[in-house]
C-alpha cells in the first residue's frame, strides 16, 4: 500500500462524481491524482463502467479505513463482550484491523488496472519524464 495506491483510491472515489463536471474536471482529476496528461479523444460512455466499479471499491475501502480508525469510540457498556477479538478494545482493534487489511489489499490491487483503464478511456496518458 503505497502513496500511489491511495492516490488511485482517491481518484476512483472522485472520478464518478466528476462526470457531472465534464471533460475539464475529468482531465483535472486525472492530472492531479494519477499524474497523467490528456492525449487522445476521451470516451466517456465506455469509461462509465470501470468508473462505477472503481467508485464502489474505493467507497468500500474508505469505509473500512474509517470504521477501523473509529472502532471503539462509540461503544456502549455491553458492546465489548460480543466483538471479535474482545473483551478488550485492543484485541478487537487488532482482529478488525487484520480483517480490514485482508480486504483492503485486494481492493488496492483491483484499483490499479481499473484506474489505468479509466485513464486510458478518458484520453489520458502517463507523463513521460526524461
Amino acid at each position: 500500500m503505497t502513496i500511489s495506491d491511495w492516490k488511485r483510491a482517491v481518484y476512483a472515489l472522485l472520478v464518478l462524481p466528476g462526470y457531472l463536471g465534464g471533460a475539464k474536471v475529468q482531465r483535472g482529476l486525472t492530472r492531479r491524482w494519477l499524474g497523467h496528461e490528456s492525449g487522445s479523444r476521451p470516451r466517456f460512455v465506455a469509461a462509465l463502467g470501470p468508473s462505477a466499479v472503481a467508485f464502489l471499491l474505493a467507497l468500500l475501502l474508505f469505509y473500512l479505513v474509517g470504521r477501523i480508525a473509529t472502532y471503539g469510540l462509540f461503544w456502549t457498556g455491553s458492546d465489548p463482550e460480543g466483538t471479535w477479538g474482545g473483551p478488550t478494545l485492543a484485541g478487537a482493534w487488532i482482529v478488525h484491523f487484520l480483517i480490514a487489511a485482508g480486504m483492503a489489499i485486494p481492493i488496492f490491487l483491483a484499483l490499479r488496472p481499473l484506474t489505468r483503464l479509466q485513464s486510458r478511456l478518458l484520453g489520458s496518458s502517463p507523463v513521460r519524464t526524461h
